[in-house]
């Protein structure tokens, strides 16, 4: 068999520290999925918790799990990147779970079709379980803010490891990242499937500090000239937007 031929398809990589309330529901979604084209990778943050005796009662579908300190959760994630073997690489966070058909069909895609980066759906869940929205990806949108899902993303490993996640960022650094592909001409394979389910909640619900990474982000990587215009587009929507109500009211 050759060294092609040996290679995973997917590499699933998923960070964790202290998610032992959620963790059992990621790795069981993991397992409804894991053959031999897919390499599962955890990266722990030193967890306190029951997390690491949860994850090595699934010793069976972890193909590598590092658990030592990190300077924040894309530093984890890029350390994940630099393990993996798969051809495509995807982010599955610690509170998420896979979607078994969705997912399969997306390897399909993959192995059919080989997009640069395959963005795919994702569910949206409140904390309290019950079903809020949808992640739709959408290239449009992308010069406002992140419309590429994460956690339904599969990105070629060559690039993943080439553009990395610019770890100055906290909360953003994954839309950067898309902004960054999508400004070097990389193609998007945008896809109906819906491959996972996110819940709402942690650190990324931190407003402020979102708000204040996209603007910088977008200024880093459009330009002024066009951060300008798009800043000009978001201030006549919401001008648009009061209008509206206004009408609606009287």
């Amino acid at each position: 068999m050759s060294l092609e031929e040996k290679q995973p398809l997917i590499s699933i990589i998923t960070v964790t520290r202290n998610c032992e309330s959620t963790i059992a529901r990621t790795l069981d979604s993991v397992f409804e999925v894991k053959n031999n084209n897919i390499e599962y990778i955890i990266i722990d943050g030193i967890s306190t918790d029951s997390t690491l005796k949860t994850i090595n009662k699934y010793n069976d579908i972890v193909d590598i799990l590092v658990s030592e300190k990190d300077s924040g959760i894309y530093n984890a994630m890029n350390k994940g990147a630099e393990l993996a073997c798969g051809k495509y690489i995807l982010f599955l966070n610690g509170d998420d779970y896979i979607l078994a058909d969705g997912f399969k069909r997306a390897m399909d895609v993959l192995r059919e079709a080989a997009p640069e980066i395959l963005s795919c759906q994702s569910e949206v869940y409140s904390q309290n379980g019950t079903k809020d929205s949808m992640l739709l990806p959408s290239l449009r949108r992308l010069f406002f803010f992140n419309s590429i899902p994460h956690l339904s993303t599969f990105v070629s490993a060559d690039l993943q490891k080439k553009y990395k996640f610019r770890e100055i960022f906290k909360i953003a650094a994954d839309y950067d990242l898309f902004l960054r592909m999508y400004r070097k001409g990389h193609h998007f394979m945008l896809s109906e499937l819906v491959t996972s389910v996110h819940y709402r909640g942690g650190f990324s619900n931190n407003l402020k500090l979102v708000t204040t990474e996209i603007k910088q982000i977008r200024k880093d990587n459009l330009g002024l000239t066009l951060y300008f215009i798009t800043r000009w587009i978001e201030w006549l929507n919401k001008l648009k937007n009061v209008v509206f109500t206004k009408k609606q009211g009287s």
